[in-house]
């Protein structure tokens, strides 16, 4: 069966521990303490951001954003955030806002957080947020320019589930794109047999807590309530930043070419790949000829 171990987590974790012991060996992390004197940690909330910014036009993702068609790798709508954000705030919903660059119309909120001083190479024009109501979920995938994530959890709880790359093919990754469409919370074995083999890492991350996931590492989310996330990136060689250049050359021109063609053939095509270079790795079935003469 799939085996998910916890996520270590550290407090006055050093910039020489964090190489050593986390960044050298690619092996996530959860710092607890690492944002404790952002003034965010006290400052951003449900309703600040409804208050301050809620005039916002964002677009608002489902879970129809990896389904083949016209809608492939697109938003649903566009609304105003204080809609989000209230429409969020009732319970459980489907809805979430991703990859949201609040930054650029509310640049002063760059003063409210601190890049870490663990490694360099943090793209500082990228800082990201993540808004998601309870039960939303985020797809099993990697981060397409290949960067290191720090991602900062606030308000709520979301359970994280990781893979590294080298699991790649047993989790069913689907050629062409950065995106696997199993269920980690409840693992079909049946129709993903290579998962029993699986080895990955878990947690739930509370407000202030920050997970490093490494380069590559495959991550899904799940929002237990209403929560958001900032995400803050680094880039720590040529050689991810060139993997990155390749993905989403990839992306755009082959998957979404593809897509756009003959979307259901190409996503039937995509999964066919993915059984192919899964299939080493799915249990052995017993041979039963072997095992009646050993009786």
């Amino acid at each position: 069966m799939m085996v998910l171990k916890q996520v270590d987590r550290r407090s006055g974790l050093t910039k020489k521990e964090f190489v050593n012991e986390y960044l050298r060996p690619q092996k996530p992390v959860v710092f607890t303490d690492l944002t404790k004197d952002w003034p965010a940690m006290h400052k951003w909330s449900l309703d600040f951001f409804k208050s301050q910014y809620g005039d916002l036009t964002v677009p608002v993702f489902s879970s129809n954003y990896s389904k083949p068609g016209p809608g492939y790798m697109s938003s649903d709508k566009e609304m105003k955030f204080r809609d989000f954000l209230a429409e969020t705030e009732k319970g459980h919903t489907d809805l979430r806002l991703f990859l949201f660059d609040i930054f650029r119309s509310a640049p002063e909120l760059r003063d409210d957080f601190q890049f870490p001083t663990v490694m360099r190479g943090f793209l500082k024009r990228f800082p990201f947020m993540f808004f998601g109501g309870e039960g939303s979920e985020v797809t099993m995938h990697y981060d397409i320019d290949c960067a290191n994530v720090f991602l900062t959890q606030f308000v709520g709880h979301k359970r994280v589930i990781l893979f590294p790359p080298e699991e790649s093919a047993k989790i069913y990754h689907h050629p062409y794109t950065v995106k696997s469409l199993i269920a980690p919370e409840k693992p079909d074995y049946e129709k993903f047999p290579a998962l029993q083999n699986v080895q990955g890492y878990e947690t739930i991350l509370s407000h202030g807590e920050m997970i490093f996931m490494p380069t590559r590492y495959w991550h899904y989310m799940h929002y237990l309530d209403f929560s958001f996330g900032l995400a803050l990136r680094s880039q720590s060689s040529w050689a991810t930043r060139g993997r990155g250049a390749f993905n989403i050359a990839s992306h755009f021109l082959v998957d979404k070419g593809f897509n756009l063609l003959a979307p259901e053939r190409w996503h039937e095509w995509k999964e066919r790949a993915a059984y192919e270079r899964a299939r080493p790795f799915e249990p052995k079935q017993p041979n039963h000829g072997e095992l009646n003469a050993s009786l």
